[in-house]
């Protein structure tokens, strides 16, 4: 077992099984695999499968040699929850134990289906890093760009995009051409960088947890005036108090939960850190209000924009 952030592309092994949420670390794991075929051979010599994809077809374009004898890198995105027929693991078990000479075969396996080959793959591991190891790669990486940044800015930057990789990796670039040179404020991040919608939500719910009532009617009007669906704003606030709950509630671990609501990691963090503003009882009346509020939205007793208000008053006065 390897972390993706330590992954050597030397001495590759034929097999890799790649685990967790982390799509810039699995890029970054691909990307480096993928440097060993010649430019010119990546149309023939790198295939990618989706999770819709047939083991058998999967299994044999790995079973065939690269076309001048090179390496052949096969990419495969694991469905999350489809269970795998017997005659498919019997194969792909079969194929990892005799693999094909110079094929390297990647498995995505974010859904861990794919256990039963643990014994003959490497396993890498792609969760999202923790925030102490996100700020210090977000300063070295804005370094390498000539530009400092202020640390209420980076921590505004982290939320804002909500500790994706991915999506830092992007607005880190944007904002390093912006600021040219000079360390990068927070007036800067809060110009440049669109906050991600879930990201506001938790502002909110982090506002209503410190009865700050008006920072949360500021961010409620932002989100508004953003044009959002009352209906999906709803939905949102919803299921960042239940994830709230559930960290309450739950004996499972940030990331356990994490793929229990098919999301990422960072959000759970989040939910985490605000339930600590809450009693278990306070959070269910709440919960159970919002979940009223749905459903009288959804049988058509109240409108969208009237179940969102009353939902948000009471929120206010809880």
């Amino acid at each position: 077992m390897i972390n993706a952030i330590e992954f050597d592309k030397n001495d590759p092994c034929p097999v890799y099984l790649l685990r967790g949420g982390c799509a810039y670390l699995k890029d970054g794991v691909i990307g480096a695999l993928k440097s060993l075929i010649p430019e010119d051979m990546t149309e023939v010599d790198y295939l990618r499968f989706d999770d819709e994809a047939k083991i058998p077809e999967l299994l044999a374009a790995a079973d065939t040699f690269s076309f001048l004898g090179g390496k052949k890198l096969i990419v495969y995105k694991a469905p999350s929850l489809s269970k795998l027929a017997e005659a498919d693991k019997a194969s792909l078990l079969a194929y990892c134990k005799n693999p094909c000479d110079g094929t390297i075969l990647v498995i995505d396996d974010e859904g861990q289906i794919f256990k039963f080959l643990e014994k003959h793959a490497e396993i890498i591991h792609c969760e999202p890093p923790n925030e102490a190891f996100v700020q210090r790669w977000l300063k070295n990486l804005l370094t390498a760009k000539g530009c400092g940044i202020e640390s209420s800015a980076l921590d505004t930057l982290i939320r804002y995009a909500g500790a994706d990789m991915t999506r830092l990796n992007i607005e880190a670039a944007k904002l390093a051409a912006f600021a040219d040179g000079r360390e990068i404020r927070f007036a800067d991040v809060a110009a440049c960088v669109v906050p991600e919608t879930e990201m506001q939500v938790f502002e909110l719910t982090d506002s209503l947890s410190r009865r700050d009532s008006k920072n949360s009617v500021r961010i409620y009007n932002a989100l508004l005036d953003r044009g959002e669906a009352p209906a999906f704003l709803l939905s949102i606030i919803t299921n960042q108090f239940r994830r709230i709950l559930h960290t309450m509630l739950s004996d499972l671990t940030d990331a356990e939960l994490a793929v229990f609501f098919k999301i990422k990691e960072y959000p759970i963090v989040l939910a985490r850190r605000t339930s600590k503003n809450f009693t278990k009882l306070k959070i269910k009346k709440i919960v159970d209000q919002l979940t009223l509020s749905e459903y009288l939205f959804k049988s058509g007793a109240v409108g969208e924009k009237a179940a969102l208000e009353m939902a948000f008053a009471y929120l206010l006065c809880a």
